[in-house]
């Protein structure tokens, strides 16, 4: 009899512990979920603004505040990273946007949508040589892609009129090329 009650208090013992970390796991979840959407909303109120808005710096400054500690608390939330790469595309600050796109890949290495996003920060970062095998990536995940296709075919136009733009001794003329 008392080995049936033991059993039966370890059941209960578990079940509680299960409970316990599902609701926990919820509500961490949930707070993630605010913390990116209050992230979000400040990004939203910087978007319009002026390049140049200390505003708009500060806000964006706070979002990527938010999703950073978002980020140290779960570090696998590919939503975050996602979000902290566009905040990091507004700030400008392509070296941050493409490590974390980078990260974003590691966590969700069969995204094809994931490496076009790094290509396009490359091609913001005017670092076009790069974007090729990161779109050829693509590709291989998704040979349909037609987005990764066009922009393939995009890059290396610039790559050529770059190319055309040094051997005519004007390479001022490729600064114009990437995408703003």
């Amino acid at each position: 009899m008392k080995s049936i009650f033991k059993v039966i208090l370890q059941f209960v013992f578990v079940a509680v512990l299960v409970v316990t970390s599902t609701a926990i796991a919820s509500t961490d979840k949930n707070t993630e979920t605010a913390r990116i959407m209050e992230a979000m909303e400040l990004y939203t109120k910087a978007i319009p603004m002026e390049l140049t808005d200390t505003e708009r710096a500060e806000l964006l400054s706070q979002s990527e505040s938010i999703l950073l500690d978002v980020i140290a608390k779960n570090p696998e939330s590919l939503d975050a990273h996602r979000k902290l790469m566009g905040v990091y595309l507004q700030m400008r600050d392509y070296q941050k946007a493409i490590q974390t796109m980078q990260t974003a890949i590691t966590l969700s290495p069969e995204d094809p949508k994931l490496f076009i996003a790094l290509a396009i920060l490359y091609d913001h970062a005017g670092a076009y040589e790069y974007a090729i095998p990161i779109l050829d990536e693509a590709l291989k995940l998704d040979p349909n892609q037609q987005l990764a296709k066009e922009y393939k075919a995009s890059i290396l136009q610039k790559i050529e009129m770059q190319k055309v733009a040094m051997e005519s001794g004007n390479p001022h003329d490729s600064g114009q090329l990437h995408s703003k």
